[in-house]
């Protein structure tokens, strides 16, 4: 349709700011004072605030009492949003097709002093993406979500729920290659489930990302398999021809192996809108960590809730890290087992796993030519009051003074709208 041509002509060549960084990062410091930017001391990323991705909320600091000296500086503010259903932030100057990595941070530290943190929705776009529940007012939380932009921008959108006002602390936009996790494309994405993004290293709270991982991928240290021992290599760790997943060697150059002949362990999903039709997948990493004689075998099974994997014995490559990933469907706890063959001299290993939640892209937009319209009279004339996310998705939140017919296409744009201010 030939809506407000000139609008959004004026859009597409006006100055936009919170453009991507020139790694494409964009790293949003949430409720820092307007225009300001900080580079981090550990990773050197630049954060800046977050006034050229979002036009409501209010900032605050957190209460002194949750302030620690190992409290990264992005925890200490956040955006809060006390008014309206849904509130959204736009991720501008993507490709369109391309895939990225978005992540959100929440840290509540009872900014609002009532020792109670909020429960609400994270969308991205007109898509669910997990429910926002803090344990208590120290807790922290980041989700991930690896996605196909379906456009040259993404929209994050909290919604209130009416358990509390929704708040964050932290977005960050990384570009992933199109060619990793394949299973990401235009009708799924994955979420990372509770963080579980682990590495095998130090039980000391370390963190490998950027830039040891140039997709700023956040990995942490799982301290849960019981009777197991620790090794580690100096030597980087190659990835193989096929590889899909880019794991950094830090990551893989630590490892655990069994004191007996199986690794044991578990997992929750923990997500309230997990049932039987929800699929997880999983990725184990492994690569041979040791030097193993020509009399030693390591050699072991792959078993997840009494089942076995793995059609034959896995055995791990010497220096190169290999994967072994799969489908589960929606239960409310899986058992992992690693278990040594009875040809085997040494016990399993385990390097890195990663555990995502397979999210159906199942809500369709409104035409992107229109939504694009629609968004620059926003931008060049400033009109707000409920125009947050997809002008015509959901139904309930359709822009005011908007008529749309479905599939999701604008009609008209009522005549005063100029009074929506």
């Amino acid at each position: 349709m030939n809506l407000c041509v000139t609008a959004l002509l004026f859009y597409m060549f006006q100055l936009i700011h919170g453009q991507p960084d020139y790694l494409g990062f964009i790293s949003i410091d949430c409720g820092i004072e307007v225009n300001s930017t900080y580079q981090d001391s550990v990773s050197n990323m630049i954060y800046v605030s977050d006034y050229s991705f979002v036009t409501t909320g209010e900032n605050h600091g957190i209460s002194s009492d949750y302030v620690k000296p190992s409290l990264v500086k992005r925890y200490l503010n956040l955006r809060f949003f006390p008014h309206g259903a849904r509130n959204c932030y736009t991720l501008r100057s993507l490709v369109m097709g391309n895939k990225y990595l978005v992540r959100a941070a929440f840290y509540y530290g009872n900014y609002d002093g009532l020792g109670k943190p909020p429960v609400f929705d994270l969308y991205l776009g007109t898509n669910y993406w997990h429910e926002v529940s803090l344990s208590d007012a120290g807790a922290f939380n980041w989700m991930d979500i690896i996605v196909v932009a379906p456009d040259d921008y993404l929209q994050v959108c909290l919604v209130n729920k009416g358990m509390g006002n929704p708040f964050i602390s932290g977005l960050d936009l990384r570009p992933m290659k199109n060619t990793l996790y394949p299973e990401v494309n235009a009708t799924q994405s994955l979420v990372l489930v509770n963080s579980n993004r682990f590495h095998m290293g130090p039980t000391d709270g370390s963190v490998i990302r950027y830039p040891s991982d140039s997709h700023d991928r956040i990995w942490t240290t799982y301290n849960a398999i019981p009777n197991c021992i620790q090794i580690s290599a100096t030597s980087v760790i190659q990835n193989n021809l096929r590889d899909v997943y880019d794991v950094p060697s830090s990551v893989m150059q630590n490892a655990v192996t069994a004191n007996s002949s199986r690794i044991d362990f578990s997992w929750n999903p923990s997500d309230p809108s997990v049932n039987i039709s929800s699929k997880y997948f999983f990725i184990f990493y492994f690569a041979e960590l040791q030097t193993v004689g020509s009399n030693a075998v390591r050699q072991f099974d792959i078993i997840i809730n009494s089942k076995t994997w793995n059609k034959q014995p896995y055995t791990p490559t010497f220096q190169v890290t290999d994967y072994f990933s799969g489908i589960l469907h929606g239960m409310e706890n899986y058992s992992v087992s690693l278990v040594a063959t009875k040809n085997a001299t040494l016990p399993p290993i385990l390097n890195a796993m990663e555990m995502y939640l397979v999210k159906p892209i199942t809500a369709v937009a409104t035409d992107p030519g229109d939504a694009r319209a629609m968004m620059a009279i926003q931008d060049d004339f400033g009109v707000i009051k409920n125009w947050m996310g997809d002008p015509c998705i959901p139904k309930a939140s359709i822009w005011r003074g908007l008529n749309c017919s479905y599939p999701p296409k604008l009609v008209f744009l009522w005549v005063g709208w100029c009074h929506l201010y």
